[in-house]
């Protein structure tokens, strides 16, 4: 059975992804300072990693036929951590994963970059830095590795959660299964070096992605009826425009497209709002039905 390697595996995207990982049929290693703490993955094979590590890296690398690399501080961390531990775990782990992956010949590699690559903030740079080693690593080794550029996916309260489907944010299972196909790929050797950003696609017209606020609302009824009395009960702020992206390159390579937008999460506030129940307490991703 092929091994793939988490390493972060103990963080919110870090259970997701082992948990899909698992349910397509490989073995996983997970990797992280602390154990997880989910019920249904314990059974899985832990090790305790500090990515800064170097012999804790490469015992977690041994063996294993892929990785996908997790490990990660971000800005959004609560309680926030300094700008020192974000350009240390960020770069230098993903320095020793490479290097320990280049040690153990691992030719199939998944890298978290982010939306925030760049250069206004140390988390930017790190990302910045951590495709660039990965693009030198590819160079050196012509290992398979993929740079996912994902949006936010922290947890948040339910419709909040549901806003940011609008803007910035995207539901970890898309996260999950992006990054599955990428390392399925990744295996296959169907690329060298490939980047895609991980959001959702809603399939808003041109024209209503542009004027959203005023156009959006009828267009939501089209697809789920009572849609615009849901937006005005929970008083959903709409943006002006959504932010939307062109996913066609991994369709076409990967095979994958996300599943949970802006009409998935109405459609789930209809079937709560039809029972009765107060979504004001509700955390996404822990309490979605499908999270069960």
């Amino acid at each position: 059975m092929t091994k793939i390697l988490v390493t972060g595996a103990s963080g919110n995207g870090g259970q997701a992804v082992s948990r899909a990982l698992l349910q397509a049929g490989f073995e996983v290693r997970m990797a992280d300072v602390f154990p997880v703490a989910a019920a249904d993955l314990r059974e899985a094979e832990f090790i305790r990693c500090d990515t800064r590590t170097a012999a804790d890296v490469r015992r977690a690398v041994e063996g294993v036929d892929g990785v996908v690399h997790l490990a990660a501080w971000h800005c959004a961390h609560n309680p926030p951590v300094s700008d020192e531990t974000i350009f240390a775990v960020n770069v230098d782990g993903t320095f020793q994963v490479l290097e320990a992956c280049k040690q153990e010949g691992v030719q199939a590699i998944v890298y978290a970059s982010s939306m925030a690559y760049g250069w206004g903030s140390v988390y930017g740079v790190t990302k910045v830095i951590g495709e660039d080693l990965c693009r030198s690593y590819h160079e050196m080794t012509n290992a398979s590795i993929a740079m996912l550029r994902y949006h936010e996916f922290i947890p948040r309260p339910y419709l909040e959660f549901g806003e940011r489907l609008l803007r910035n944010g995207v539901d970890r299972r898309d996260v999950a299964s992006a990054t599955v196909a990428a390392m399925q790929g990744a295996l296959d050797k169907r690329f060298g070096l490939f980047r895609t950003i991980v959001h959702t696609d809603h399939g808003i017209p041109d024209e209503v992605v542009r004027d959203f606020r005023n156009q959006g609302p009828a267009w939501c009824e089209t697809q789920v009826p009572g849609a615009c009395q849901l937006i005005e009960k929970y008083r959903i702020s709409l943006p002006n425009q959504v932010e939307q992206h062109d996913l066609s390159e991994a369709a076409q390579l990967l095979g994958w497209r996300p599943a949970v937008g802006f009409v998935e999460f109405l459609r789930d506030l209809k079937a709560r709002d039809e029972q009765g129940m107060d979504v004001a307490n509700l955390v996404v991703p822990s309490e979605l039905p499908s999270e069960h």
